[in-house]
């Protein structure tokens, strides 16, 4: 498993695009997947990875609404608690900073978090500049993702896949012998959802493997990222979805209303 990308790099520009002027460079470290810091544009505080000074941000938060999610994609990966019934048995492959980590633990209180990442400086400064805290529900990796999943003897609900590297989605995150480990974890009625950044994945080779695993997929979309739904079936049609997320909305108040992210459904990438 390779590092959490998050799909947009400073600024809005294309990936290698030098950074705006007043970027903040609050703390730097050289790992084994380059060079990570953490930097502040604005009121935005971002993770991001990134030779010299052109940066590709994989976490970012608000500073002025820390219990939000900043990023769109990350609000449409919540979906897993409609389609997962339960969804207290909770993996996340693909930490960076915690933010979708952190969420969960705050929103869904019978939710039991298994994140992992395989580059500990990441989630360190996670817990120094994100908020990323220690909690009895949370359970804390720093592993290699596939390795874990391979080797764990539990099996979850939601299964919620955001690794990449400074490339793509690693290979072997994508491939259909990956995705048949995760389908031996996932427990019935479980739902596994992953993150597709559309500019730098090649979707057709993942969904492909995706579905040799997995009977039905769902697509959700915003901006240049994709979030895919994938379950055994039945396929969950948009009214039974939204009974779901209403009533999931009734009882827990979250922050994004689950409701309203089903909105984001679409026919196909």
């Amino acid at each position: 498993m390779a590092f959490a990308f998050g799909g947009l790099s400073l600024c809005g520009c294309r990936p290698g695009a030098q950074p705006d002027a007043a970027l903040r460079v609050i703390e730097e470290r050289d790992t084994q997947f380059g060079r990570l810091a953490v930097v502040e544009l604005g009121r935005k505080r971002y993770l991001a990875y990134g030779p010299d000074i052109h940066f590709f941000h994989e976490s970012v938060l608000d500073l002025d609404r820390p219990h939000e999610l900043a990023a769109p994609y990350t609000r449409l990966m919540m979906l897993g608690v409609v389609y997962a019934q339960p969804y207290s048995r909770m993996v996340q492959i693909g930490v960076g900073a915690g933010n979708m980590t952190g969420y969960a633990i705050r929103t869904f209180p019978s939710a039991v978090v298994h994140a992992i990442d395989i580059d500990r400086h990441a989630v360190e400064l996670g817990a120094r500049y994100f908020g990323l805290a220690p909690h009895p529900r949370l359970h804390l990796h720093i592993e290699d993702g596939r390795s874990w999943l391979a080797a764990s003897k539990e099996q979850f609900d939601v299964v919620m896949l955001d690794a990449y590297d400074d490339q793509s989605i690693p290979a072997a995150l994508m491939d259909a012998e990956f995705f048949a480990i995760v389908a031996a974890r996932l427990a019935p009625g479980g739902a596994v959802m992953q993150n597709v950044y559309m500019p730098i994945v090649d979707a057709k080779r993942l969904l492909a493997a995706l579905r040799a695993s997995f009977a039905e997929v769902d697509f959700y979309k915003v901006g240049d990222s994709a979030v895919l739904a994938a379950y055994q079936g039945p396929a969950r049609d948009s009214r039974q979805l939204t009974a779901r997320a209403r009533e999931l909305d009734a009882t827990l108040r979250p922050v994004h209303s689950l409701a309203n992210l089903l909105t984001n459904r679409a026919k196909a990438l």
